[in-house]
C-alpha cells in the first residue's frame, strides 16, 4: 500500500491558496446574505410587489441559482475551465449588485438574471479549486472543506448583520453597494488565489487516484448516489426555517430562566442559536479531525453518522410531540437538543459530502459533480415545500417521524455502498 502523504506538509505548501479561497467564499456569502433576508421588503417598497409575489421571486431565484450549477459545471469542465468560470462568476455577481444599487425598474430583472448566471459558474468552479488547493490527500481535503464551511457560515452571519445595519442606517443603495464591494473583493482575492495555485501547479492527478480503487464510471455512480441521498439532507436542513420555526412559535415554551433571570425565546432566537452552534462546533470538529490517526473512520462512514444524527434529532422531536407538543407547549430543551443534533449532522454532511464528491469525481467531470450536489439542494427544497403541506394535516409526531425515517433510509443507502466509496 502506498504511504499516505503527511497532511501537515500538504497544509504548509497549500495553506495560503486555501485561506484565500475560503475568504473568497466568505465574501460571496456576505454579499448574498446582506441582501437575501431583506429582499421581500425591498421588492415591496421599491418595485411595488405584493408579499406573495416577492416570496415567489425569492424562491425561484434560489432554486435557479442551485439548479443552474449543472449547466454551469458543464461550462466549467468543457469550455471555460474552472479558473475562468469562477472569476467570471464573481464579476457577474458584483455587477448584479451594482445594478440593484442603481435602483431602476428596468434593471431589476437583468440584475437577478446576472445573479443566477454568476452563481451558476461561481459555485462549481470555486469548490473544484478548493479541492485542487488541498491536493489528493483525503484528510487534507476534508479539512479544507471544513475550513471552507466555517468561512461560509461566518460570511452568512456577518452579511446578515451588515444588511440590517446598512438598510436601517443608510438605505437600500448602501446595502447593495456593500454587497457589490464584497463581491469585487472576492474577485480580487480570487485573482491572488489563482496566481498562487498556478505557482503550486495544483492540478491533481485525481484520475490516477480514482482508477486505483474503481473505474470512473463506478465513481460517477457513487457521486450520483451521494447527491441523490443529499436530497434528504437538504430536506431536513430546511426544517430549521419551516416546521421547527413553527413548532418554536406555537408548541414550545418561550421563556427560559438563566441565573434567576427570565429570558424570552422566539423562533428567531432558535434559528440564530442553530447558526451559532454550527460556527462554534466547527473549530471543535476541526481540532478533533486533526487528531484522528490512521484508524479514523472513512468519509462515507462519517456521512452515515451524519444521517443517523439527523434521524436522532427528529426522533427527539417526535418524542416531544407525543409528550405534549402535538397540541400544547413543551420545554425549549427539546428544541435546543434537536438543533444541537442537526448542527452536528450539518457539519458531518455538508463539507464532508462535498469533499467526497470532489474526490470521487473524474477530473474532467469535477465541476459537473459539484453542480449535481447543488442541484440536490434545489430538489430537497422543493421536497420540503411539498412535505410542508402535511404540517396542518398530520399530528406533529407523525411529521417528525417521517423525517427521522427518511434520514435512516439515507444512512442505509450509503451503508450499502460504503466499501466502494470509502
Amino acid at each position: 500500500m502506498p504511504s499516505r502523504p503527511d497532511p501537515l506538509s500538504i497544509s504548509r505548501r497549500r495553506s495560503w491558496p486555501l485561506v484565500l479561497l475560503c475568504a473568497v467564499q466568505g465574501c460571496e456569502r456576505f454579499a448574498f446574505l446582506a441582501m437575501l433576508p431583506l429582499f421581500v421588503p425591498y421588492a415591496q417598497e421599491r418595485h411595488a410587489m405584493s408579499a406573495p409575489t416577492a416570496l415567489m421571486v425569492v424562491a425561484i431565484l434560489q432554486a435557479l441559482s442551485y439548479l443552474s450549477g449543472l449547466p454551469g459545471g458543464w461550462l466549467a469542465d468543457r469550455k471555460l475551465g474552472t479558473r475562468a468560470s469562477t472569476m467570471l462568476g464573481a464579476l457577474f455577481l458584483a455587477l448584479s449588485y451594482v445594478l440593484l444599487a442603481i435602483n431602476l425598474s428596468s434593471l431589476f430583472w437583468p440584475a437577478l438574471g446576472l445573479m443566477v448566471l454568476g452563481h451558476s459558474v461561481f459555485r462549481p468552479g470555486l469548490h473544484v479549486l478548493i479541492a485542487h488547493a488541498t491536493g489528493n490527500d483525503e484528510h487534507a481535503r476534508e479539512r479544507g472543506f471544513l475550513w471552507h464551511y466555517l468561512a461560509t457560515n461566518l460570511g452568512y452571519a456577518a452579511g446578515a448583520l451588515f444588511g440590517e445595519w446598512a438598510h436601517a442606517a443608510r438605505g437600500w443603495a448602501t446595502l447593495f453597494c456593500g454587497s457589490a464591494v464584497a463581491s469585487l473583493l472576492s474577485a480580487i482575492l480570487l485573482g491572488i488565489g489563482l496566481a498562487r495555485l498556478q505557482i503550486d501547479g495544483n492540478e491533481p492527478d485525481t484520475n490516477g487516484a480514482n482508477l486505483a480503487t474503481a473505474s470512473q464510471r463506478g465513481n460517477m455512480a457513487a457521486v450520483w448516489l451521494i447527491c441523490l441521498v443529499a436530497v434528504v439532507f437538504w430536506l431536513t436542513t430546511q426544517q430549521a426555517g419551516s416546521s421547527l420555526a413553527v413548532f418554536a412559535a406555537m408548541n414550545t415554551q418561550q421563556h427560559i430562566t438563566l441565573s434567576g433571570r427570565a429570558m424570552h425565546l422566539g423562533p428567531g432566537h432558535f434559528a440564530a442559536l442553530h447558526g451559532w452552534m454550527v460556527i462554534v462546533l466547527l473549530p471543535v470538529f476541526l481540532h478533533l479531525h486533526g487528531r484522528r490517526q490512521e484508524s479514523r473512520a472513512s468519509t462515507a462512514s462519517l456521512l452515515i453518522w451524519g444521517y443517523v444524527a439527523t434521524a436522532a434529532a427528529f426522533a427527539l422531536m417526535t418524542t416531544a410531540s407525543l409528550l405534549g407538543g402535538d397540541a400544547d407547549r413543551v420545554s425549549s430543551v427539546w428544541l435546543i437538543g434537536c438543533y444541537l443534533l442537526l448542527s452536528i449532522a450539518e457539519i458531518l454532511l455538508a463539507p464532508l459530502g462535498m469533499s467526497l464528491v470532489t474526490r470521487l469525481a473524474p477530473h474532467d467531470k469535477a465541476a459537473r459533480a459539484v453542480g449535481l450536489w447543488f442541484a440536490s439542494s434545489a430538489f430537497g427544497n422543493g421536497l420540503a415545500a411539498l412535505l410542508a403541506l402535511g404540517w396542518d394535516r398530520w399530528p406533529h409526531h407523525r411529521y417528525f417521524a417521517v423525517l427521522a425515517l427518511v434520514s435512516l433510509a439515507a444512512a442505509a443507502a450509503l451503508m450499502r455502498r460504503r466499501p466502494p466509496m470509502a
